[in-house]
């Protein structure tokens, strides 16, 4: 299958790279971290070869997927690329890290823009990707379309599954991504460091009950207890650094600031 991965960084270049080595014909389409990498990289102590780069968003092409992993202050513009470029695609997707709304999208688009949570950590450092991952994996909604996703991606050896309230899910990735992404920017630490720290701690935990009262309100949301024995559970022993925490090292714009 011809696939297109829009917006090609650390998760843009995993996801693309995992795909090729499956056989499908994929493009990357992204800018700086994209044009740093060589003609191969190492996963997992394995080494893989990068698919065809493109540096410009192509015109009249026709793709099975087009996966968009770009910066969300980059989608809209994104979209509009895509939209202008006479494009033709089965399925659009978009790999998020927590809660957007991607309703307006569907106007500009003419279909659905599916998304697929990502509850994992990734670091592009020099020729290599490091992978966190958590138990919990890739998710995206329970529908025919949501389903071609999973197939696609679970073959390429990334697991990937439904979730009967992906809302909720992603409402619980929000509260993780604001209890720890900009922590570990400010404290400059990695999450399993944060949590052994008592003060750091404390603050992580006064984070998460406040960002769980608020969404609480708009989403069907387990109790905070239970959230949090997840939380402990998944993220307390990875060795990360926040996304946020590798833009303001590396110089590129974040996304909270």
């Amino acid at each position: 299958m011809r696939m297109l991965i829009c917006g090609a960084g650390s998760i843009g270049i995993y996801l693309g790279v995992k795909l090729h080595e499956k056989g499908h014909d994929v493009k990357l389409f992204g800018r700086k971290k994209l044009g740093s990498t060589k003609e191969s990289i190492i996963i997992d102590n394995k080494k893989f070869e990068i698919p065809k780069k493109l540096f410009k968003i192509p015109k009249n092409e026709k793709f099975d997927f087009v996966f968009l992993t770009t910066k969300l202050y980059d989608l809209e513009k994104m979209i509009k690329s895509i939209k202008n470029s006479g494009m033709k695609y089965s399925v659009i997707a978009e790999i998020q890290n927590g809660l957007v709304d991607t309703s307006k999208y569907k106007k500009m688009l003419n279909k659905n823009l599916i998304p697929v949570c990502v509850f994992s950590g990734f670091n592009l450092s020099g020729n290599k990707i490091i992978v966190k991952a958590t138990p919990v994996g890739w998710k995206t909604e329970n529908s025919a379309t949501g389903k071609k996703i999973i197939r696609v991606i679970s073959n390429a050896g990334i697991k990937c599954t439904t979730a009967k309230n992906l809302d909720s899910m992603r409402a619980e990735k929000t509260i993780i991504n604001c209890c720890l992404n900009g922590l570990s920017a400010i404290e400059k630490k990695s999450f399993n460091l944060l949590f052994r720290n008592k003060k750091t701690r404390e603050r992580i935990e006064k984070l998460f009950y406040e960002c769980h009262n608020i969404l609480k309100q708009e989403y069907n949301l387990d109790s905070a207890e239970k959230i949090k024995k997840r939380m402990y559970k998944n993220w307390s022993k990875l060795n990360h650094y926040s996304s946020t925490y590798q833009d303001l090292v590396s110089g590129r714009k974040s996304e909270i600031g």
